[in-house]
């Protein structure tokens, strides 16, 4: 075992906090592994997202811009501080790899290719070893161009994370490399970072005061046209068929499109003694409130490469209805933990559903989604298997 003057130090970057609560989890298994880690980062945007214990966080990115969010909610002026910003923020990243004489860096996102690409290159070129988390293969809204600018980055970079074996194949199968450089470790639960919040028992109160006995049947997270949220507002009348005594909730911020538009179409597919929407950024206390009383989790899925919610309703022994798009039904096995069907077809998703309610299906299926958490997605061993890759690159010497 190294002493604690001889560990290396690891860098893991989110610039943006694009995905905080699977950070926290992964960078607190590390660092209960014994693992130094550092976390470049910013302020969480929406909320307060605590620091994982033992970790060092390192504040260095789009401080302006968060100092304009407190005098302006101009959304142009916090983007055009933050184009500004990056390429100072990533040149003092750059110093501090070099001062702290840090080996290996671990990108969690990529913010921007082109500016990214060339960082990545001057850490190459100064002898560090890099590592790229690849949650999807690409973006999920491509621009023009993204495929070309991602691949050159894979290339690039020493060692890819997939999360799923789906974005693994599509990284090969796009990019050209050797399967050699990629590893397969899925998202783990969230657990460790939702047993610091507390759970808003009102709203828990309030949901399960309206749906009375009915079964709970919902839908969380951000709503985006690749999450196919429509095809299970779609599904309501279909479902209302098949269990009639069912409740639907739908709880998300609208991060693309018109919160207005899914009023009137929630209106359109439901009786509004049938429907708790909440349209917003929902905190961990009021997600904690909702997985503590819906019964099933539909995640209907155009297009995807992996869902933290899949294991996040697990956690809490609730069933997944999910797609088969992209890397999404890897995570879900088929009449266990829930049910895999084709996306785009509202018939399916109510078929499952009704399955998931015959004879005790639903109580083995609790039990296996509380299994597959525990032990599928245990943080533990992916916390293990990612200080693997470290110390493989830690003790490589720095290239020519």
């Amino acid at each position: 075992m190294l002493s604690n003057s001889t560990k290396q130090t690891y860098l893991v970057i989110d610039a943006c906090q694009f995905s905080a609560n699977y950070n926290y989890c992964l960078l607190d298994a590390l660092a209960k592994k014994g693992e130094r880690i550092v976390y470049a980062t910013t302020k969480f945007a929406h909320g307060h997202v605590p620091s994982p214990p033992d970790v060092t966080v390192f504040r260095c990115f789009f401080s302006l811009a968060s100092l304009a969010g407190m005098v302006t909610s101009s959304g142009p002026v916090r983007r055009f501080l933050r184009a500004i910003e990056y390429p100072l923020n990533l040149i003092i990243l750059l110093a501090y790899v070099l001062i702290k004489r840090i080996k290996v860096v671990h990108f969690i996102w990529i913010v921007s290719p082109w500016l990214d690409y060339r960082l990545i290159r001057l850490l190459q070129l100064t002898g560090r070893h890099v590592i790229y988390t690849a949650h999807n293969p690409f973006p999920h809204e491509p621009k023009p161009g993204d495929i070309r600018k991602y691949s050159r980055i894979y290339q690039r970079i020493d060692h890819v994370i997939a999360l799923t074996n789906y974005t693994r194949n599509e990284i090969i199968a796009h990019c050209g490399i050797s399967p050699e450089k990629i590893s397969v470790l899925p998202h783990g639960d969230y657990e460790a970072l939702f047993s610091r919040y507390g759970c808003n028992d009102n709203l828990a109160k309030n949901v399960r005061q309206k749906a009375g006995d009915r079964k709970i049947i919902a839908f969380l997270g951000h709503i985006r046209p690749y999450k196919g949220l429509e095809v299970f507002v779609d599904a309501f009348g279909l479902i209302k068929q098949r269990i009639p005594d069912s409740f639907f909730l739908v709880a998300g911020s609208v991060l693309v499109g018109d919160k207005k538009d899914w009023e009137e179409k929630f209106a359109q597919s439901c009786k509004p003694d049938d429907l708790w929407a909440d349209i917003r950024f929902v905190p961990l206390e009021d997600v904690k409130a909702y997985l503590s009383v819906i019964d099933v989790l539909v995640q209907p899925y155009i297009s995807a490469s992996q869902s933290g919610n899949t294991v996040m309703a697990y956690a809490a022994g609730v069933p997944v209805i999910s797609t088969n798009a992209g890397g999404l039904g890897e995570m879900t096995d088929d009449g266990k933990t829930g049910y895999v069907i084709a996306p785009g077809d509202p018939e399916a998703i109510a078929d499952a559903l009704g399955k998931c309610f015959e004879g005790d299906n639903y109580e083995k299926m609790s039990r296996n989604a509380r299994l597959a958490a525990a032990e599928q997605f245990n943080w533990e061993k992916i916390a293990e298997q990612t200080a693997v890759v470290y110390r493989r690159f830690a003790v490589i010497s720095p290239k020519g």
